[in-house]
């Protein structure tokens, strides 16, 4: 574990995880895709029984409690959430990787799941 002034960061070792196609570090949203949600439960992160954690609303932006990402498109805020973590000397890395991303059929949006 890693405690810093933002919170506490914890690394988990993971089967589906590897080094194969990059650092072999990736980051958790328990709620959010079933390997997440398995390790999420596995180490205690959240609960069976607890209550959903979702920090982005219906329309995609995030909620106050996301500090000074509050309000913002969830795709919009990636280059301030990397920007916020290399200011504070916590970005390991910073590749893109081009794959698939499901779409809603109807309006052709991302799905943020």
């Amino acid at each position: 574990e890693f405690a810093d002034e933002h919170g506490c960061w914890r690394v988990l070792e993971d089967s589906y995880v590897s080094d194969d196609s990059g650092s072999g570090v990736v980051h958790i949203a328990p709620f959010f895709g079933e390997d997440d949600h398995r390790v999420g439960l596995k180490n205690g992160i959240i609960k069976a029984d607890g209550a959903i954690v979702c920090p982005i609303n219906e329309t995609g932006h995030m909620e106050d409690t996301c500090g000074p990402f509050a309000g913002m498109y969830v795709k919009d805020a990636d280059k301030h959430i990397i920007e916020d973590l290399k200011s504070r000397g916590r970005l390991l890395s910073r590749s893109q990787v081009v794959h698939s991303y499901p779409f809603c059929w109807r309006s052709n949006t991302p799905l943020v799941y």
